[in-house]
Parts: structure tokens; C-alpha cells; sequence
């Protein structure tokens, strides 16, 4: 409804113009179609109203819940590998792991909790204000709990709108010159989408309840600092309910505790569970249960619920004299994690007619995993990759050099074609790619764009941005008008001065209005991977053809009859007004689209022809997928597990 409305005036601004144009002077009719198209416009601004009558903050409310119940609960809690192994894991109180506030001294216990007691009970018993740190060995479902966690506070979120909303962060992306509200502003923008000029209101206003994971995966040199951030942040959002979520080792060496009210500590499983577990699979896992008995190592490791599942599935069906491995922790680890993956790649039923080999998919995946582990990384998004994912010392030149041409051949052609309607079509083509190919070979190796791709996936129109623009154009196009009129040739005519600068003063006024005001977001939420490409993709198109078409329009309609009203101007004005509109179209899809596009597939090309990445990227990730590697998250993957993770960043391919 509000489009169509502003069509419609925008059709009336058009006709009122033209009538004004071919009537010689100012007529009530012509004044009267432009005071409809002026309210027309006002209206489709004053009656916006949201159809399902919730008020913005409510909307917000539900999106971000469906948000993270989609990504976080659904995506990665019900998917876990070792959900099946989600026995009912010890959990004991250690106070002594946190600094209590006020001074208190609190001892540790060694008593269990009670089984059966869920963790929103145990968080709901520390009172206002809560805050919580989860505790646990690698694998030993930290995560998990918290995800449970997250599960049970989205649930009472939608049932009483006063709780706050439980949002997932992951510490891995903190930077030491960060304060954790800054740091948070920052995320909600990044990953959950969330409008720049809204985040600090939630960050300040204690709206959400703070579920930060990965404590352990910040740079050590940075942990203590991270801790301290924390604890400062503790101290001006004393209301800000929150949870934190790291390993025990790596928490232990910081030598700086955290300032909350409680603290658990996730306890290995028994052997009676691990025993209780590998009876599901009757005879299949006769050889590792032997095998475990005199394993001491391999005892160890199965002591988590993640190697438990990955035991089960790395081992299944195998005997127990094959299955004999090195007596040492960590090279237990690693055997199990290669045994692993060996058996995902012998499958017969999900690659008899693999797209890669195995040779080449570790490869993919190592290199994959090791920059997701370099850049702090722990969804992967095809659209978030950026040129830093470059090697400086052939890469980058390349990206540079493809980059960098592009945009000159791109700005080279419209050129052209402006100069050939001048000289000739022909001889207007030569000269722009002539210049474009030769102006990209010396400076595009050394000056083409290597900064952050930005993508925009949404297009919004802004009123305090348009009326900026309105001004902006209006000076612009009194100032150059003439300039204008002479290079499509009008340079004559009776009403060629004066009225040339209000003329094209008009043009790129209303230009300026709806184009300027144009903004650039990413949508709130991806379902299927590449979803944000695919959106640029149109929004780009649409802003050329639609910036270009109206442009053009304009130029022909109004810049032809300053040099009179003969039918030879007129086409003549709209011939020009063509050229010009591939122009304007051009500048307004670079910048709404094609910049980014340019600059994604440029990367995707540089990184295929370095084989560090598949040119058949989606098929890939799925096949990944497909041998439980990776998991699909909406339109982001993610690696089965860290573990798994920093085991393919330290493999040799």
C-alpha cells in the first residue's frame, strides 16, 4: 500500500513538471497535480502502522527470541553429535571458583546436586540479579547446558514480556581494547542484525540476559583482561542477569576470578554410564567396551559426553585388536578423531558418488578450520568472508588486481558509450576498454580495494536521509544544470539559461530524495546458505534498473525541451537521458550491491585458484554435512564440535 502510494505521487511530480514544461507558464491544473502528488506522498508516510498492531519493541522482542531459539536451541542443541549420549551429567557447586560480591567467602562442596534438577532451577536459586559460571572439561557438555539453559529461559521470556531476553555471545570475538557493553553493541549488530542506533539502549537498559560462552577460547595473553572487562561490566549493570561458560583449565591459569554469585562444575560420567551407554549398541561396540577395560587413556576420554560419541562412532563394528591405539591422552584423542573421520570417509551409503575426493575434502576442511580458528570464528557464513582471509604475498595482489579492474572496465564502458554517442558507438567502445584494461593493469595491482565487504541485503528508505538528499540535489543541479544541458547537446533555445539550472534542479533534487535516502541492511536471519548473496543480487539489479530508468526518464522528459520543443530535441534529450541513466544506475548499483558481489566473488575466485577453497562452495559444505563434519545451521555451518574443530587446524594435508 505505501509503494503504490508513493508511485502514484511520484507520477503526479512527473506530469505536473511536463504540463508546466508545455504550458510555457504556471497554470492552476499543473499546480494542483503537483499539491496531489506532494500529499499523496505525505500520506504514504503519515499512515504507516504496522499490520499486526504490536509496537516496535515487542517486535523486536519476538524476532531476537525466535532468533536465538532458531540458531542456538534448534540449530546447534538439538543437532549436537553427542545428543545421544546426553546421560544425566554430575553437576557440584564450587563456590570457591568465583569472587563473590560484598567480600562473602563461600567453601567448596562435594556434594552432587540432585539429580534430575534442571539448570534453570539452579539459576533461578541465586536470585536477582543472577549470575553463573559453568564449568567443565573439553567435551563435557558446557555447552550443551548452557543451550538447555537457553532453552528454558526463552520459554518463560514468551510467557512473561517483563524477563529479560536470553541472548547467546560467544567471547571468542572480544577484542582487549573493548569494554563488554561496547562489545556487546557491536555483536548484537553483527550477528543477530540488530539496529546500530538500538543496540546500546538494550545493552544499558538491562533488556537481555547475558548467556556468554567460550571464556577459554579468548587469546590467553587476552583472558585475564576479558575476565576483568567482565567483572567491570558486573559492576555498572548489577541488574544484568548473566552466565558464563569456559574450560576449567584454561579458567584456573588466569589467576583472576570472576565476580558472580555462583559457580558449577560439570562432573565426568561414571563407568557405569559409559558402560550403561555402549550397551544400546549391543555387539557393535563389543571391541571398544574390551578395549576400554585396559585403556586407561581411552578411559579418560570417555568420561565426556562428546569422545563418548565419538567413540562409539569412530569404533562401531570393529575389533578389539584394531582398535589398539597409543596409551597417552592426547594421542588417544587424536587417533580416536582420525579414526573418526576415516570412518565417515568409508561409508559406502554417502560417497559412492562423492564430488570430492578424500584427499581433496581434508583439505578444504583443514584450511577452512584453521582460519575460522585464526579469526576467532565459530559459525561460517559464506557471505562473512573477507579479504584478510588472504595471504599477503601473492593473494592479495591478485584480489586486488581482479578487483580493481573491474571497477574500472564497469565505469570504462558507460564511458564509452557516452563518448560514442558523441563520436560513434564503435569508436567510443574501443577507447573506454582501451582505457579501462590498460588504467587496471598499472594501478590495479597496487591501489584496487582491499578493505571489509560489507553487504546489503535489505533496502530501506530514510526521510531524514532523503531530505538531505532533496537539498544536496537541488544545489547540485542549479550549479551544473547548464553543464548538463551542453553535454546533451541543448545549447539552444529560448528558455535554455535560467531555466536549465531550475530544471535540472528539479531533477536532481527529487534524485537526490529517493536515492539518498536509500539504506543498505542485512536481513535478520538466513534459512539456507548463500540466502544474502542471492538478496544483494536483486537489490542491486533493482537499484540500477530503477535509479538508471527513473533518471534517465527525467533527463529525457525535462532536459529536451530546454532547447525547444521540436521532435528532433526531444529524442535527441532522451537519448541523452538514456546514457546518463546507465550512469546514475551504474553509481547507485555499485552501491547498493555490486561493490560487495564484485568483491565476494573476486575472493571466492582467488582462494579456488590458490585451491584453498572448492569453486563448487555450497556442494562442498553439504557433503561435509552429509559425512558429520559439519552442520547446517540455518544459512551458517558450523564444525560438529570445537574439538573437532582445532583437530582439523592441526592436522597436516
Amino acid at each position: 500500500m505505501q509503494l503504490a502510494l508513493r508511485l502514484i505521487a511520484i507520477v503526479s511530480f512527473i506530469v505536473a513538471i511536463v504540463w508546466v514544461i508545455q504550458a510555457g507558464a504556471l497554470e492552476p491544473e499543473p499546480i494542483l497535480a503537483f499539491l496531489a502528488g506532494l500529499t499523496t506522498l505525505a500520506l504514504s508516510f503519515t499512515n504507516e502502522k504496522k499490520e499486526s498492531g504490536e509496537s516496535l519493541d515487542q517486535r523486536n522482542r519476538r524476532i531476537m527470541l525466535n532468533h536465538v531459539e532458531n540458531f542456538w536451541v534448534k540449530g546447534i542443541l538439538e543437532k549436537s553429535l553427542h545428543g545421544a549420549a546426553l546421560l544425566e551429567l554430575g553437576i557440584k557447586q564450587d563456590p570457591s571458583a568465583v569472587s563473590y560480591p560484598w567480600a562473602i567467602k563461600r567453601e567448596s562442596t562435594n556434594e552432587t546436586l540432585p539429580a534430575g534438577k534442571s539448570m534453570l532451577e539452579i539459576f533461578n536459586e541465586i536470585g536477582l540479579g543472577r549470575s553463573l559460571l559453568i564449568l567443565g572439561a573439553p567435551g563435557s557438555g558446557k555447552t550443551t547446558m548452557l543451550l538447555e539453559l537457553t532453552r528454558q529461559l526463552i520459554e518463560h521470556a514468551r510467557q512473561d514480556e517483563t524477563e529479560p531476553i536470553p541472548v547467546v555471545f560467544n567471547l571468542a570475538s572480544w577484542k582487549e581494547k573493548q569494554t563488554l557493553a561496547d562489545w556487546l553493541a557491536e555483536e548484537l549488530n553483527t550477528i543477530y542484525y540488530v539496529p546500530k542506533k538500538t543496540t546500546p539502549t538494550w545493552v544499558n537498559e538491562n533488556r537481555m540476559l547475558l548467556l556468554l560462552d567460550g571464556l577459554d577460547e579468548v587469546k590467553q595473553t587476552s583472558r585475564a583482561k576479558c575476565v576483568e572487562v567482565i567483572n567491570q561490566f558486573r559492576t555498572g549493570h548489577g541488574l544484568t542477569s548473566l552466565v558464563v561458560c569456559t574450560r576449567i583449565k584454561e579458567y584456573s591459569a588466569t589467576n583472576t576470578k570472576l565476580s558472580l554469585e555462583g559457580a558449577i562444575t560439570l562432573q565426568p560420567l561414571t563407568s557405569k554410564q559409559v558402560n550403561a551407554y555402549f550397551d544400546k549398541f549391543g555387539k557393535s561396540l563389543a571391541g571398544a567396551k574390551q578395549l576400554l577395560k585396559k585403556d586407561k587413556a581411552l578411559q579418560e576420554l570417555a568420561e565426556t559426553p562428546l569422545m563418548l560419541s565419538i567413540v562409539a562412532l569412530a569404533y562401531k563394528d570393529t575389533k578389539a585388536d584394531e582398535l589398539i591405539g597409543p596409551n597417552n591422552i592426547e594421542e588417544q584423542r587424536k587417533y580416536i578423531f582420525n579414526s573418526y573421520i576415516q570412518r565417515m570417509f568409508e561409508r559406502s551409503t554417502r560417497t559412492a558418488n562423492a564430488p570430492f575426493s578424500k584427499q581433496q575434502a581434508l583439505h578444504y576442511l583443514c584450511w577452512l578450520a584453521r582460519k575460522m580458528v585464526q579469526h576467532n570464528i565459530i559459525t561460517y557464513q559464506i557471505e562473512a568472508m573477507q579479504p584478510d582471509w588472504l595471504e599477503d604475498k601473492s593473494q592479495r595482489p591478485l584480489y586486488r588486481l581482479v578487483v580493481g579492474l573491474s571497477f574500472r572496465l564497469s565505469f570504462a564502458l558507460i564511458a564509452g558509450l557516452n563518448v560514442g554517442y558523441s563520436v560513434g558507438l564503435i569508436a567510443g567502445l574501443i577507447a573506454a576498454l582501451s582505457v579501462g584494461l590498460i588504467s587496471g593493469l598499472i594501478v590495479g595491482n597496487v591501489g584496487g580495494p582491499i578493505g571489509e565487504i560489507n553487504m546489503v541485503t535489505r533496502l530501506k528508505w530514510s526521510l531524514k536521509e532523503g531530505r538531505l538528499g532533496l537539498i544536496v540535489g537541488i544545489i547540485f543541479g542549479i550549479i551544473f544544470g547548464p553543464f548538463f544541458g551542453l553535454s546533451i547537446g541543448l545549447s539552444s533555445g529560448p528558455i535554455f539559461g535560467l531555466s536549465s539550472r531550475l530544471i535540472f534542479g528539479m531533477i536532481f533534487g527529487l534524485i537526490g530524495a529517493l536515492f539518498g535516502g536509500l539504506r543498505g541492511e542485512q536481513i535478520e536471519e538466513t534459512t539456507r546458505p548463500g540466502q544474502r548473496l542471492k538478496q544483494m543480487r536483486s537489490n542491486a539489479f533493482f537499484a540500477f534498473m530503477s535509479s538508471g530508468l527513473i533518471a534517465g526518464l527525467f533527463f529525457g522528459l525535462l532536459a529536451g525541451p530546454i532547447g525547444g520543443l521540436s521532435v528532433r530535441l526531444i529524442i535527441r534529450g532522451l537519448i541523452g537521458g538514456l546514457f546518463i541513466g546507465l550512469f546514475i544506475g551504474l553509481v547507485v548499483g555499485l552501491l547498493y550491491g555490486f561493490v560487495a558481489l564484485i568483491q565476494h566473488y573476486t575472493l571466492r575466485f582467488v582462494l579456488a585458484r590458490y585451491q584453498l577453497l572448492p569453486t563448487r562452495l555450497i556442494p562442498f559444505l553439504d557433503y561435509a554435512v552429509d559425512l558429520i563434519f559439519l552442520r547446517q545451521v540455518g544459512g551458517s555451518y558450523i564444525f560438529v564440535h570445537r574439538l573437532l574443530m582445532e583437530h582439523f587446524a592441526e592436522m597436516d594435508v
